[in-house]
């Protein structure tokens, strides 16, 4: 039994369905050629949706499309014209399904899908060649057919390869050194022999002077100053420097060790950086790690690619000028106009590529000195991350379920975790990453690099979270360590986190918002904890794949220490932000949760609030040693995180947590170096 559709409605959608899916398909082409890129430094929502949406759109409408192409051509009421055209707009979706060179994966399993692209590859190739062929052979358009065929057949060959450097499988293969079987067995066994068989004299050189030793002997401020460098370096040798540590170090990703002579060569080299310096070569870094992972620039930037490309370019020129110049006979004015707009839209995606391509990172590395004047330096200074923090804060998390009987409501219905989630989206915010917190957390990860002067004392520094940052106080080390070594990672997270808020709002609640608690003031030491403290939980509750490694039994203990403030704030009636946070100092708790609660509840809730008060008893300037706790939490989560989860990051406008790692591990901090043998102590020499 057939639908009731009117006649109307089947003409008007037998005659615009075609045409309707390649305008799409070009809309959707010309969309993600200007925004894809976007996505590298930006945190909209909204962008990273219209992007997702158009990506998928973009490869389903034109393979529909190919399929509407065959139906139509089967079709013998079309007119001759029109099929000969319907063939001409096949080659164009084939085209468009190789996609811009900005995008080729939305995330890192599109890369593992490439062999499903390859077939896609054959079966669309075959199906706009049959197409063609069903025209011969009187299509007057069979030359800008052929022609376009070809740019679509390379385009869509271009993508698949791409895909296919980039999945992790064929991604390792890159990194892996060259083989080394080492000298002849036979012949090392005859000259060793020999060796043996004769006196040998060792003489001892003189050890190498290492920039670490100067660092740690010299007197000089300017190596610890905030913002002073040993060595000043301008945007293309930094550019440069960057491209070298990729080639090293993108090993990371996938988690092969990288060797000690990487970990001494790139320590030395970052350690004579400012933090200013450092963060924007992880940035470059971090660019050529997103370009490899969802771009064609891998397989544009060789001779084949460039041939490729000129050969691309130079027939979407030549379809253009035969089209014009074809007759056209039974076309009607919509569909004339219609494929000049698909033609001007290939040479005009073209051009924009090849600028792109031009004016890329890629390119400003192969230059030579006498070129660098010439480069715009707003090209180089153009932002390759977000360089935002997101925040929110448990406090926040609890207040924001209003109206209460709507959550009450989830929770029956089984779908209150959906509704925790779009409460997140919709109550977090943002702060920029300033200099100040740079220059803070690149002195912090350097001062530990000076003193982890070897591989195991690296590792060491890599395993703490907050107890180095307490002993730089010994009065309070012995005050507050039970905040970190009685509990787990997340829960002694969650513990600082609440207490800093409190402590954070009940600053703000004073008559001078610069003074802290006893007189000591630091306002940047205060807004570094308060932003630190909001990030790492929005990091716990937002993006748990990247603290997954060290969270625990972390969901336990938040739904009970969220059950208890929710409860307790409902109990005293409190709604308002800064009450709720100072009246938490007025509860006695003089006795730890864990003595009258036994193992009843894994609540830390009010834990924080001792902590909170601990905190403001001291007789020191609390935030210095606040912030440098926050900063081994968040190095903690870092260095401990995925690498592959960290490279996920990279297509959402970047993490901070994913910047400290790279930036960890550039100065020996990480976990991913092996120890190799060193020859570089003595030499020999035959006597005989």
């Amino acid at each position: 039994m057939e639908l009731p559709i009117p006649e109307k409605v089947k003409k008007l959608w037998h005659l615009w369905n075609l045409r309707g899916s390649i305008l799409l398909s070009l809309i959707l082409q010309i969309f993600l050629m200007l925004f894809a890129s976007f996505r590298q430094r930006s945190r909209s929502k909204l962008l990273l949706v219209s992007i997702w949406l158009a990506y998928l759109l973009a490869d389903w409408i034109a393979a529909v499309a190919i399929g509407l192409v065959a139906k139509s051509q089967g079709d013998h009421c079309e007119q001759k014209g029109n099929e000969n055209l319907s063939a001409f707009w096949a080659s164009f979706l084939l085209l468009h399904l190789g996609g811009p060179d900005s995008i080729t994966s939305f995330a890192l399993e599109d890369n593992e899908f490439w062999l499903r692209h390859l077939l896609e590859l054959v079966l669309q190739v075959l199906a706009a060649a049959y197409s063609f062929y069903l025209t011969l052979p009187k299509n007057n358009l069979w030359f800008p057919v052929v022609l376009i065929f070809v740019v679509g057949t390379i385009k869509f060959a271009e993508r698949t390869v791409a895909l296919y450097l980039a999945s992790l499988d064929h991604f390792g293969e890159t990194v892996l050194p060259e083989p080394n079987p080492g000298p002849d067995y036979e012949e090392a066994v005859a000259i060793y022999s020999e060796m043996r068989s004769k006196t040998v004299q060792i003489i001892p050189t003189q050890p190498e002077t290492t920039l670490i030793t100067n660092i740690e002997n010299s007197k000089d401020p300017k190596f610890f100053a905030d913002g002073n460098v040993l060595e000043s370096l301008d945007d293309i040798k930094l550019l440069k420097k960057a491209h070298g540590f990729f080639e090293n170090f993108k090993g990371l990703i996938i988690g092969i060790l990288l060797s000690s002579n990487n970990r001494e060569g790139s320590r030395n080299f970052f350690l004579s950086r400012s933090a200013a310096g450092a963060f924007r070569l992880v940035e470059y870094e971090l660019g050529f790690i997103y370009d490899v992972l969802h771009t064609k620039v891998v397989v544009l930037r060789c001779k084949i690619g460039y041939i490729l490309r000129f050969v691309t370019f130079c027939s979407s020129i030549g379809a253009y000028i035969s089209f014009y110049l074809a007759e056209k006979v039974g076309f009607t004015t919509f569909d004339t106009v219609l494929t000049y707009c698909l033609l001007s839209g290939a040479v005009g995606l073209d051009i924009v590529s090849v600028f792109k391509l031009i004016f890329s990172d890629w390119t400003f590395i192969t230059l030579g000195n006498c070129w660098r004047k010439y480069i715009p330096a707003l090209l180089l200074k153009k932002g390759r991350w977000s360089e935002s923090v997101s925040q929110y804060n448990m406090i926040s998390y609890c207040l924001d379920e209003r109206p209460m009987w709507l959550f009450d409501l989830a929770g029956y219905l089984y779908c209150k975790g959906i509704l925790q989630k779009v409460k997140i989206w919709l109550f977090l915010s943002s702060k920029p990453v300033t200099n100040q917190l740079k220059c803070f957390i690149f002195n912090e990860l350097r001062w530990k690099s000076l003193r982890a002067n070897n591989l195991r004392a690296g590792m060491e520094a890599c395993s703490q979270r907050g107890i180095w940052a307490l002993l730089q106080n010994s009065s309070s080390y012995n005050k507050l360590k039970w905040s970190v070594s009685e509990f787990q990672y997340a829960e002694s997270l969650l513990v600082w986190h609440i207490a800093t808020e409190i402590c954070y709002q009940k600053a703000k609640a004073s008559s001078d918002s610069k003074t802290n608690f006893n007189g000591h003031g630091d306002g940047e030491s205060k807004e570094i904890c308060k932003m630190l403290s909001d990030y790492m939980f929005y990091i716990l509750v937002a993006q748990p794949t990247m603290v997954a490694p060290v969270m625990g039994n972390w969901h336990i203990v938040f739904q009970d220490t969220f059950a208890e403030a929710k409860r307790h704030f409902r109990k005293h009636s409190l709604s308002d932000h800064l009450r709720a946070c100072c009246g938490l100092l007025t509860v006695d708790t003089k006795f730890r949760p864990r003595v009258v609660k036994a193992d009843k509840s894994k609540s830390v809730f009010f834990d924080a609030t001792v902590l909170a008060k601990e905190l403001r008893s001291l007789e020191t300037d609390p935030w210095k040693l606040m912030s440098r706790v926050w900063v081994e939490l968040l190095s903690y989560a870092a260095i401990n995180c995925m690498p592959i989860v960290h490279a996920h990051q990279l297509s959402r406008g970047g993490e901070l947590l994913t910047f400290t790692w790279l930036l960890m591990n550039h100065l020996g901090l990480g976990t991913q170096f092996y120890e190799q043998e060193q020859q570089a102590g003595t030499k020999m020499v035959a006597v005989k």
